[in-house]
């Protein structure tokens, strides 16, 4: 959901401390999402750690989001896995590899 949009309706992400990770393309049609929010710790806190966590959740999030096949944005801006990610950010995952490679 647009963060202007979210705004109207009193969302939050940045009080509940959490981001908001939208799929792209093959990974959500991969993983069967296209959204979630995932609440993170106050604490310095990274991409990497980030797709390291959605990593955990079993064999198929582990070989999508495996660091050779994905690009990252952070509030639409190109990121690296060393960026800091904040309550209310935005992280994009798209995937190198074309659906059809499946």
């Amino acid at each position: 959901m647009n963060k202007f949009f979210r705004s109207l309706f009193g969302f939050s992400l940045e009080s509940r401390h959490e981001i908001e990770i939208m799929y792209f393309g093959r990974v959500s049609d991969f993983l069967m999402m296209t959204s979630e929010r995932v609440g993170i710790s106050m604490e310095k806190y990274t991409l990497e750690q980030m797709l390291n966590r959605l990593r955990k959740r079993g064999d198929r999030w582990a070989y999508e989001l495996d660091n050779s096949y994905v690009i990252c944005l952070i509030n639409g801006k190109n990121a690296l896995l060393s960026d800091n990610l904040k309550a209310g950010d935005e992280v994009g995952i798209y995937s190198r590899e074309s659906m059809f490679e499946m």
